[in-house]
């Protein structure tokens, strides 16, 4: 072998074994996410379990989180292009009727289970676990929370609204789409 090629096979051998190195223990190593709580905490990526500083949640593996992220223009497109959609609206009771303080409307067909029932109500829900499945709330906090504990629970094909009713009037209720899903 030539001594001039000697040095570059040796330095990209010496490249692809530590590069190689790294890869192998960073997919060893768990690594955790706050549970989904809607606020910028979600993003942070920690190497134990534990509590998140931030929001207090309890810290899951960052592989179990699997749900998708949606708009709220994409939701319109997915109800209007998909006639077996199922709309899972989080928030109160008093909310979902617009008794509340803020009063952002609901989407037409919506079912209104709140987050903080979910879990025993799951049953409720059984017959849509290979449906697919938005969720919303008002301002995307709950609605991730719920998206988690339903997949954590078997559902195939949940979708998170973000931003949820709060950005609605924003960004399509002057659409047909828009119009036509809201119920005030």
């Amino acid at each position: 072998m030539k001594k001039s090629l000697i040095l570059p096979i040796f330095l990209i051998t010496l490249f692809f074994q530590v590069y190689g190195q790294k890869n192998v223990s960073e997919q060893g190593r768990d690594h955790y996410v706050c549970l989904p709580c809607g606020s910028d905490c979600d993003h942070a990526i920690v190497d134990n379990p534990g509590t998140c500083p931030h929001c207090g949640m309890r810290l899951v593996l960052k592989k179990s989180i699997v749900f998708k992220n949606i708009t709220p223009v994409e939701l319109c497109k997915i109800v209007t292009t998909h006639a077996n959609v199922i709309l899972l609206d989080v928030r109160t009771p008093e909310e979902f009727a617009g008794q509340a303080d803020e009063n952002f409307g609901r989407l037409k067909n919506a079912i209104n289970i709140p987050v903080q029932e979910l879990e025993s109500r799951l049953t409720e829900l059984k017959s849509f676990k290979n449906k697919e499945i938005i969720v919303y709330c008002s301002h995307s906090h709950r609605s991730p929370r719920a998206s988690y504990i339903l997949t954590e629970n078997g559902f195939t094909n949940v979708k998170n609204m973000t931003g949820g009713m709060s950005i609605w009037s924003d960004t399509v209720v002057q659409s047909p789409a828009g119009k036509s899903l809201l119920v005030n």
